[in-house]
């Protein structure tokens, strides 16, 4: 006998719907594309996703520094304000960095 239930989650693999399935009393998560989790493996993929996340969003925000300030070469009369904005983004990505030094996987007690 097979049970699902959709949860308001996704996959931490491929982004696609995850639903707890029961299968012969073995419950278990999985995704559209069949992805399979035990809970411990859900919490676990899903902690390396949290993680794997916020490393690229604060490159993505560095390079978008590096971009603003590479494109004010070109673009004179706007360089104050690119530069203004590379400011930002670097210290946008300073916090998410300081999210990270503080990030902890779950923990199975």
């Amino acid at each position: 006998m097979r049970d699902a239930r959709l949860i308001n989650a996704t996959c931490p693999e491929c982004r696609g719907p995850l639903s707890e399935v029961t299968e012969n009393g073995v419950r278990e998560y999985r995704c559209l594309v069949e992805h399979r989790y035990s809970a411990a493996g859900l919490l676990q993929a899903h902690s390396d996703t949290q993680e794997s996340a916020l490393w690229k969003a604060a490159l993505v925000l560095e390079e978008a520094a590096v971009i603003a300030r590479e494109t004010a070469k070109q673009l004179p009369e706007s360089a104050a304000t690119l530069e203004e904005q590379a400011l930002e983004k670097l210290r946008q990505s300073a916090m998410i960095r300081d999210v990270l030094a503080q990030l902890r996987p779950f923990v199975l007690e």
